[in-house]
């Protein structure tokens, strides 16, 4: 047992307290840890840094869309997520009416009292845009021109446009006044013809009277009308009514990229189409607007002056055979 130069003993032995000095590992000194973390620091703080930073989001997004794109191309239209679905194939353009000539009845709530009537026929006269926000309604027949786009890859193939009333069914037409005006042409489209108070209206196609109309989407001669990407495609319908008064939507069934879908067309402001059949006796209106067209040829120059009867004065000069207050020359 060896002994140190004071004369005491080794044993070699660890005491308790080199057991707890040597248990754990020395902990770092005040500066080195200074200089680790200015190090890091300065490392994040680094252009460098930023700019490996901002070109990695930018690879990343770019592939991202590759990517998509990509599988787009691959994939059925309805199996791409995040992406066009089959009920967004088809696009509505545009609703426009472009009736030719024809009737209109004027709402009583327009045309009655304090001075309504009056100012309806100065609106007429003045050749303002007088049918428009639903002061009045189509009489007896209404053309509207429908306007669709293609939206998807794939070609959208059009199967069924279904006319849908609303409640199910017509009411009694409308009484009010009745207003005979020409208005805008009709341009060269898919023509359709509509009798939408019939018991089961659907679209036809217009042959040399109403004999001779066919369903366009059903029956031994069926057709349809399709869409590829981007294309248009316009038809107008010629749309009648003899007995009531109808508000209505198109429901369009269609198909694209293996799977089927339907949308919804309304008329302007995302409202029904309306219509309404003419009454029987013109003398239950309350005043008849009709243009100096109605009497004179259209090369005169008062072609454009407008006249007014009451409903009774109307049909009973109607009945009798009488030339309406027009001029004389």
């Amino acid at each position: 047992m060896a002994t140190n130069r004071r004369g005491t003993r080794r044993t070699g032995a660890l005491t308790r307290a080199s057991v707890r000095r040597g248990s754990g590992a020395r902990p770092p000194r005040p500066e080195e840890e200074d200089a680790g973390t200015t190090g890091r620091l300065r490392f994040v703080q680094s252009p460098t840094t930023w700019l490996l930073g901002i070109l990695l989001a930018v690879v990343t997004v770019t592939f991202q869309d590759v990517l998509t794109a990509t599988v787009k191309t691959i994939l059925p239209l309805d199996r791409v997520p995040d992406r066009l679905s089959p009920q967004n194939a088809i696009d509505v353009v545009e609703v426009r009416d472009v009736k030719d000539i024809g009737y209109y009845v004027v709402r009583d709530a327009d045309g009655a009292g304090a001075g309504g009537d009056g100012k309806i026929l100065e609106e007429i006269s003045s050749g303002g845009p007088w049918r428009e926000g639903r002061k009045v309604v189509d009489a007896g027949t209404a053309d509207w021109m429908i306007t669709v786009q293609g939206r998807a890859s794939q070609q959208v193939r059009i199967t069924d446009i279904v006319p849908v009333l609303e409640g199910g069914r017509c009411e009694k037409p409308l009484g009010g006044s009745l207003a005979h005006f020409p208005s805008q042409g009709v341009m060269d489209v898919i023509p359709l013809e509509l009798e939408v108070d019939a018991p089961l209206p659907r679209l036809k196609t217009l042959g040399k009277d109403a004999k001779d109309a066919e369903p366009f989407f059903t029956g031994p001669r069926a057709k349809h009308i399709t869409l590829n990407q981007n294309e248009t495609e316009a038809f107008i319908v010629h749309a009648t009514a003899s007995t009531g008064y109808c508000r209505w939507r198109y429901r369009v069934h269609y198909e694209v990229g293996g799977s089927t879908a339907e949308t919804t067309i309304s008329g302007p402001g995302g409202k029904p189409f309306e219509l309404t059949a003419r009454l029987a006796d013109a003398s239950a209106y309350r005043k008849v607007y009709f243009p100096a067209l109605d009497c004179v040829p259209p090369d005169s120059r008062l072609r454009h002056t407008w006249y007014e009867q009451t409903g009774a004065e109307y049909a009973r000069d109607r009945r009798s055979g009488k030339v309406p207050p027009c001029p004389k020359s």
